[in-house]
């Protein structure tokens, strides 16, 4: 730890510490600082719902205000832990409801965070794995065969293109252009049935 005031992480522990003591202006400044990314990578990889994220943005806040004082330095910071309590309020919202809005590894980048080398980081992983990797199959049954094998080929098995070419007996070239519609053809099958997936670029996957 070091004292300069200009020094990134000694800001962020006098920061922390005066949230701690309950100081109104230092939590407030918590929020401000880290909300958006709490929001974009803990909580929008799970609910496409806008008014459900945020509302989950507000619990997650307010469960970490609660155990703001159990809070200790692993030299992390406390942005970790913030996304590590919004994913879990997320998993246990989506369990009771019985809802599941994402997207599987290998057609979202995701976003890794400290956090994911705990346990408890690693189970929730796996059981996003798991229901979203069935969410995307029942998808792909819905589009057409041939956007489905195209699907398969690059965006699941991540077949390179040029092999992808050969198997699907066409030119790279008019390869890249039937991903481009078999995605856009799933996204629309999938925003029927599950909500929007903000940030995903369709035209850039497997390019």
């Amino acid at each position: 730890m070091t004292d300069d005031p200009d020094d990134p992480e000694s800001d962020e522990r006098d920061l922390v510490a005066r949230a701690q003591a309950g100081h109104a202006d230092a939590l407030r400044d918590l929020y401000a600082r880290y909300a958006q990314a709490v929001h974009r990578f803990g909580i929008l990889p799970l609910v496409h719902d806008r008014t459900l994220a945020e509302d989950l943005l507000a619990d997650t806040f307010v469960r970490a205000i609660e155990n703001l004082g159990r809070f200790r330095w692993q030299g992390k910071g406390l942005l970790p832990w913030l996304i590590r309590i919004a994913k879990n309020l997320t998993l246990d919202h989506l369990r009771r409801s019985g809802r599941f809005t994402g997207w599987p590894e290998g057609l979202d980048p995701g976003v890794a965070d400290d956090a994911a080398s705990s346990a408890e980081a690693a189970a929730a992983e796996r059981e996003i794995e798991v229901l979203l990797r069935k969410r995307i199959a029942e998808c792909l049954e819905l589009v057409n065969p041939r956007y489905r094998r195209v699907l398969q080929l690059r965006l699941v098995d991540g077949t390179p293109r040029e092999l992808a070419a050969a198997q699907m007996e066409v030119s790279v070239g008019t390869l890249d252009v039937l991903l481009f519609r078999a995605c856009k053809a799933f996204r629309k099958v999938y925003v029927e049935r599950y909500g929007e997936a903000p940030g995903l670029e369709f035209g850039a996957i497997g390019a």
